[in-house]
């Protein structure tokens, strides 16, 4: 009988959770790093532009694939997004890209003094 109740317990637990747990669905970004030279961060914002993904304020990484990365894969969760993009030392501004509500790839490429930051397809 120990075992009838464990098992009737544990189909309602699995109902319920199937039916009622919302699923938790995801975005990726993928950013190919293709600069001559340079250092870069990507970011993700929201809609009210604050970072909810990606490299930290002043963390800037090889954007030239030295360091054998040549993409950047940002996850995050699904709702509408901006991608940014800043190069170190750049006297140009940021790149804002989007809004977006499904995953999107990029590719950031030029040099310190003249980088562009466009979207490519997957």
């Amino acid at each position: 009988m120990k075992f009838q109740s464990f098992y009737l317990l544990s189909a309602i637990f699995t109902f319920f959770y199937m039916t009622f747990v919302p699923v938790i669905e995801a975005y990726q970004v993928s950013v190919k790093l293709d600069m001559a030279a340079g250092a870069c961060r990507i970011w993700i914002e929201d809609v009210n532009h604050y970072r909810i993904a990606g490299d930290g304020k002043g963390s800037y990484h090889a954007c030239d694939g030295s360091d054998n990365n040549q993409f950047e894969v940002i996850d995050f969760n699904d709702q509408e997004y901006f991608v940014v993009a800043k190069v170190n030392l750049s006297g140009r501004d940021e790149k804002v890209r989007g809004s977006f509500n499904s995953g999107s790839c990029f590719r950031i490429h030029g040099n310190s003094a003249s980088f562009y930051f466009d979207q490519t397809t997957c």
